[in-house]
């Protein structure tokens, strides 16, 4: 074993540790629905039964005992109402010459809930046999999956397919179905052009590739399997189709609405019916970058104008390829120049325009969160503390550490108190914590990762460790000029190195009067409520899954309810996460566009042997159980990605999120603010 593949051992280690307990504690847990009939997800695990299955697992078992025993494990622990499949090949041919070698692939245990104990037969008769198809598996999966609905594919190998079609090619295939179709693929004991191939199966695939380097590590992992799971992000909301055409436009009231972007380069449209005269709304939305976007960045914009066309407010949600992966911006109707025509403030309806933008081929069908929120207006301004000056770093007091299990989209946030927590992190992962600020308070956080260890550090190598404050209403709020903070000037990014890092970040003062501030820093911390910290780590692309050390310190200096305003006629707030929309007012979504139910990737139908390959018998390299037949414990982490996969539709949701950073409010009158590009005649601000 080369020293490479030693180094990636602890990341194995960790990966496991974070994964099977905390992805079927999490499943357990009830998620608010607003869909009546909610698709839980479905999923099918592909298991290698060729020859090679019969070697050792390095433990004195053979690989196909050891997998035997983990897979027994892990069905005892799904959950009665998983949706889970189970797909065998190489079990029925032995050679590769044989005829019907290449299509040697059965759904053992079909798709379903309650089979428990037909999953379990099906493993205690699993042994090995004959060829690797890997292709023409996958193709057969996808078709197990059905075409519509949160979909994964888990496939686990030790080699290369050792049939035609090339399994590279089925993934990008099975893709265009549709963004809620997924393949992982876990690598054991890979090098080389095998390892090269099943990262393009999961690359290709939208999924994620993990390395698993050997049985004593993956043993020595499931005994951290107790913190959390690495969970993908989530859109919630419910559903509503914007249109093309402003006439046509869905009216929606404040509340939490999902939609995607499915018009190609045409900006979709919606209604925002007012309920109070003179109220601020406010506009939020937020999406992820998609797997393979190749774009520096992507930019999106949303606009509010009046039925007449006057520009009342503007926002450019933006990703640039290396950040934390996701856009979010708020659109606002509030202006200290409307205050003369009062034409913005006091319009019955305004339009809500989601623009693409120029790079649209590389968002299509991608979903998107949408928060409106509206504002009452209040008696008077003139008693209320003035716009909050760059904040002063309040020491704060780093208590013993609580483990935590981070959330990783804003419904599943954790509720964090002040105070010191512990977690790892992972390349790419998204972590969302949820704190409450009131009038008159801020919100400090601080993350710490320590000196690493010698193998872990030469993996991290120099990447960058990303924080982000976000309000209520969307906005990115970080403080640009914060003064005393330690571990340097402030700021979003610190640099990652093997010695680790100190990143803190803070906002101002939450104040009324913010809002006629110069930028996001100022708007973002015009109103209280439960704020998002969002961590996370930049990823390379040829990382595979490791994890670091991570402390999260949190405080809210400030007098809580200091410089509270008074609402004209006592009115209260409405906001996103408690208004469930009006069903009559709330359109159904049309449905995502996607590939022939077909497309399964049939057009690279199963072949025969590839080339200069022995047959199974002979050590074909093994596709899924390999892996699993690492002492048992790389199937546990198919068990752990099994549970994850079923968790992974889009939460549709009663409106209980907030919408993302990187947000501005400005009027076609007024300044412009930060994180995007900037109208003609506004100045430019630090991002």
């Amino acid at each position: 074993m080369t020293t490479h593949h030693r180094h990636r051992r602890p990341a194995v280690l960790a990966l496991l540790a974070i994964t099977l307990t905390a992805l079927l504690a999490g499943l357990a847990a009830p998620t608010a629905q607003a869909d009546p009939a909610p698709d839980n997800g479905k999923l099918v695990l592909v298991l290698d039964s060729s020859g090679s299955m019969k070697e050792p697992a390095g433990d004195g078992k053979t690989k196909i005992v050891a997998a035997r025993t983990a897979l027994t494990q892990v069905v005892s622990k799904l959950p009665a109402g998983a949706q889970v499949g189970l797909r065998v090949y190489g079990a029925t041919v032995f050679k590769g010459s044989d005829p019907g070698a290449c299509t040697d692939t059965q759904l053992t245990v079909p798709i379903g809930t309650g089979n428990r104990p037909q999953l379990q037969a099906a493993i205690a008769k699993y042994k090995p046999f004959g060829e690797t198809p890997i292709g023409y598996s996958l193709q057969q999966a996808a078709k197990d999956l059905g075409p519509s609905g949160q979909r994964s594919i888990v496939l686990v190998s030790d080699g290369e397919s050792t049939c035609a079609p090339d399994p590279c090619v089925v993934a990008k295939s099975i893709a265009k179905q549709g963004i809620d179709l997924k393949i992982d693929v876990i690598g054991f004991r890979v090098q080389g052009k095998a390892r090269t191939d099943l990262q393009c199966v999961a690359r290709e695939g939208r999924g994620d590739y993990y390395d698993a380097d050997s049985t004593i590590d993956l043993e020595a992992g499931l005994g951290r399997l107790s913190t959390r799971a690495f969970r993908p992000f989530r859109i919630s909301g419910t559903p509503v189709a914007g249109t093309a055409a402003p006439e046509d436009a869905p009216v929606v009231a404040p509340g939490l609405y999902s939609d995607s972007f499915d018009l190609l380069d045409q900006p979709k449209h919606y209604v925002i019916k007012r309920t109070m005269t003179g109220s601020t709304l406010r506009a939020g939305l937020s999406f992820r970058r998609p797997v393979g976007a190749t774009s520096l960045v992507i930019q999106t914009e949303l606009r509010l104008k009046t039925p007449d066309g006057e520009d009342c407010g503007r926002s450019f949600p933006r990703i640039q390829s290396g950040d934390q992966g996701f856009a979010t911006g708020t659109a606002s109707s509030w202006s200290k120049y409307d205050k003369q025509n009062k034409t913005c403030s006091e319009a019955e309806q305004l339009v809500l325009t989601v623009d693409p933008g120029k790079d649209f081929r590389e968002i299509k069908d991608v979903p998107f969160e949408l928060r409106i929120d509206e504002e009452p207006p209040v008696e008077e301004t003139k008693s209320l503390p003035a716009e909050a000056d760059d904040p002063i770093w309040s020491a704060m007091t780093v208590t013993t550490p609580r483990e935590i299990v981070p959330g990783s989209s804003f419904p599943d946030a954790p509720l964090l108190q002040p105070g010191t927590y512990k977690t790892t992190l992972l390349p790419g992962e998204l972590q969302i914590y949820k704190i409450k600020a009131d009038w008159g308070q801020r919100i400090q956080a601080q993350a710490t990762v320590p000196q690493l260890s010698k193998a872990t550090g030469n993996i991290v190598g120099l990447r960058y460790l990303d924080t982000a404050v976000i309000s209520p209403t969307g906005e990115e709020a970080f403080a640009v000029f914060p003064k005393k903070v330690p571990g340097g000037p402030g700021g979003k990014r610190g640099v990652l190195t093997g010695r680790g890092v100190t990143q803190a970040i803070t906002t101002k003062e939450i104040r009324y009067l913010n809002r006629d501030g110069a930028n996001n820093s100022d708007t973002g911390t015009s109103t209280p409520g439960e704020y998002y910290i969002v961590v996370s780590m930049t990823r390379k692309a040829e990382d595979t899954a490791f994890t670091i050390p991570m402390t999260l310190t949190v405080g809210v200096p400030g007098t809580p309810g200091a410089g509270k305003p008074q609402y004209v006629d006592g009115a209260t707030p409405v906001s996103g996460e408690s208004v469930t929309p009006t069903p009559s007012e709330t359109p159904s979504a049309s449905p995502t566009e996607s590939a022939d139910p077909g497309d399964s990737g049939d057009k690279t139908e199963a072949g025969g042997p590839v080339q200069g390959r022995a047959d199974g018998d002979n050590g074909t390299p093994v596709a899924l159980v390999a892996g699993l037949g690492g002492g048992g414990a790389v199937l546990l982490l198919v068990g752990a990605l099994v549970v994850l996969r079923l968790r992974r539709k889009p939460v549709v949701a009663q409106p209980n999120a907030a919408t993302w950073p990187g947000s501005q409010h400005p009027n076609q009158n007024g300044p412009h603010h930060p994180n995007g590009p900037q109208g003609p005649g506004g100045p430019q601000y630090p991002n």
